[in-house]
């Protein structure tokens, strides 16, 4: 039999610009780029008007597949590295941002990889032996920003396995990098559908595979590892809308598989190693959030079926001696996380959905003497909802199902813990 040629499909459609701020070894201690502390700094103004889209349509008997689409309204990369530099960034999406990839294939005997990524704004910065001081505001109001993604091969099988992933993201910014002290603030105001959708349709599937769909109104996300410090400001409203993600899935037989959806209205996540972490995240939601996974198969090995949807999370950890977390969350919105599976003959089924209306973590290192000071507010009048719908071993049997639904209006947990653990 002929060998199949693997396939490898990448692109992007965005507006984007780049920064950059760079020093010698040498020269680092001197090396001065949009510095702070002399009044300097870099900025960028983008607007967005028109419609961003891009489209993906597969009909292809391939040895291994690797499909990677990303489209974005407006985009500012760059980054900083043995130098200290602010970055003033303003960008607004007012149009559609869309990206659909349909893939029929048969094969894939050496796997497939599909990753689908739409974004109205991203703003994205790599800090290294650096100070960075963003100021950083996001405003996405257009139409919507849309991510499918659609796998057909229900006579025939894909027998490598693989993943596919899927996400749309109304404003995200993320930041950071080693030994690094990032500054700021990060504003997002987000109101616009938002809507990503994974569908799979397969006959037979004997390896491990995933199926995962992400959809998120406002995203931020800072990350310092090394002798590290953090000291950010963040504020993310999700004025009325709708933000949904969707995972569908039809295995005929499936020897190892996972669909997720999640939705989230407001995520902010801030990680920092070796130095002080100072973080104060003021979050609204007043939109809908909804995640709804839905798995189905005649014959299954392991099976696993989760949705998690959330209006507003924050997450802050230092794996070093000190936290302080100032978080302030309401919700108005509802939220709503159903997971299903169906399966009539196998062994293990998990089936798991999660909905919260407000979320908070926060943590430190309990090897090094840490301190936590938290003063946290949240209010939540949104009816949330968790629902699981299972039928497992209908017609054969199964040997286990492990099921949970978790619902809850505010959830706040802070805790001491060992690095890394």
């Amino acid at each position: 039999m002929a060998r199949h040629a693997p396939i490898r499909l990448a692109g992007m459609i965005a507006a984007t610009a780049t920064f950059a701020a760079a020093a010698t070894e040498a020269s680092a201690q001197q090396a001065a780029v949009c510095d702070p502390l002399t009044g300097a700094a870099c900025s960028s103004n983008q607007v967005q008007t028109g419609d961003v889209l891009s489209s993906v349509n597969l009909d292809v008997a391939v040895g291994q597949l690797q499909v990677s689409v990303e489209t974005q309204g407006n985009v500012l990369r760059g980054g900083v590295e043995g130098a200290s530099g602010a970055m003033i960034s303003r960008q607004d999406n007012r149009g559609l941002v869309r990206g659909d990839v349909v893939v029929a294939v048969s094969g894939a005997e050496n796997g497939a990889a599909v990753d689908t990524h739409v974004r109205g704004n991203n703003f994205e910065a790599y800090t290294g032996d650096a100070v960075f001081t963003v100021d950083a505001a996001q405003v996405a109001a257009g139409p919507a920003v849309q991510a499918s993604t659609d796998i057909q091969a229900g006579d025939s099988a894909i027998t490598g396995g693989g993943y596919v992933s899927t996400s749309a993201t109304a404003n995200n910014v993320a930041v950071g990098g080693p030994r690094s002290q990032v500054l700021g603030a990060i504003d997002q105001t987000a109101q616009t559908t938002v809507f990503s959708e994974t569908v799979a349709d397969i006959r037979y599937v004997p390896a491990t595979a995933s199926f995962s769909s992400r959809a998120t109104a406002n995203s931020a996300q800072a990350g310092t590892t090394g002798s590290s410090h953090q000291n950010l400001s963040i504020r993310q409203e999700n004025r009325p809308s709708t933000t949904v993600a969707q995972t569908d899935v039809y295995i005929d037989n499936a020897w190892d598989v996972s669909a997720d959806a999640q939705a989230r209205g407001n995520y902010a996540n801030a990680g920092n190693e070796g130095g002080s972490m100072v973080i104060r995240a003021d979050q609204s939601n007043a939109g809908r959030v909804r995640a709804e996974t839905r798995l189905r198969t005649d014959l299954y090995g392991a099976a696993v079926a989760s949705a998690r949807a959330v209006a507003n999370e924050t997450v802050a950890g230092n794996d070093d001696i000190y936290l302080s977390l100032d978080n302030t969350q309401i919700n108005t919105g509802g939220v709503e996380a159903v997971a299903t599976f169906q399966g009539n003959t196998g062994y293990d089924a998990y089936v798991g959905a999660d909905a919260i209306g407000n979320a908070v973590s926060g943590y430190v290192c309990s090897t090094c003497g840490g301190e936590v000071n938290v003063a946290n507010t949240q209010v939540n009048s949104g009816d949330v909802s968790a629902v699981v719908n299972v039928g497992a071993g209908r017609t054969g049997g199964s040997r286990a199902a492990v099921v949970g639904a978790n619902a809850a209006g505010n959830s706040a947990t802070f805790y001491v813990s060992r690095p890394g653990g």
